[in-house]
């Protein structure tokens, strides 16, 4: 029954062979890449005058110690947080759901009793590649936090896409 349930709710199944799907993890974890180095660059940057002047510490022991975390955070947000990044030997699959993702059995809600999907969009990467963006905000004690999740749009779906955005504005 429950799996009945589950199945109603379905709103898309895509499905990509292994060479789209590696192709896709290779674009999405080149972007992932790019935005960790940003990230560790801002903690360098911001963590190291910050210790200087609200810890007194000379200008070598504040890198000294942001250093480590500037490479370290970055790299634990890539190896825990992307989970369906993998590459396929096999077709992968991607099911849509009114409130989460099924990214090749891995789950990521979309709603939740303190998440909501705060913005979709469609992204053309540089190499003519349409990715559809969902991104998920909560509330967290310091404020609202937000991640992103992106998935492909296989070729005659854009459409598709475009009435998911729709959907899930009125949702």
């Amino acid at each position: 029954m429950i799996m009945f349930l589950e199945q109603s709710n379905i709103l898309d199944t895509w499905s990509f062979t292994a060479g789209e799907w590696n192709r896709f993890v290779a674009i999405e974890k080149r972007i992932k890449r790019e935005d960790n180095i940003y990230f560790g660059i801002g903690i360098l940057v911001l963590c190291t005058p910050g210790l200087m002047i609200l810890r007194s510490t000379s200008f070598l022991t504040a890198l000294l110690f942001s250093a480590p975390l500037a490479l370290l955070i970055p790299w634990l947000r890539m190896k825990f947080s992307n989970p369906h990044l993998k590459d396929a030997s096999k077709e992968s699959i991607i099911e849509i759901y009114h409130e989460h993702l099924t990214i090749n059995s891995k789950k990521i809600d979309l709603y939740g009793k303190k998440k909501w999907l705060k913005d979709m969009k469609i992204i053309e990467t540089n190499d003519n590649f349409k990715l559809l963006e969902f991104t998920v905000e909560w509330k967290t004690r310091n404020g609202n936090t937000n991640d992103e999740t992106r998935i492909p749009i296989p070729k005659g779906k854009e459409l598709k896409a475009l009435e998911l955005i729709e959907f899930y504005r009125e949702y």
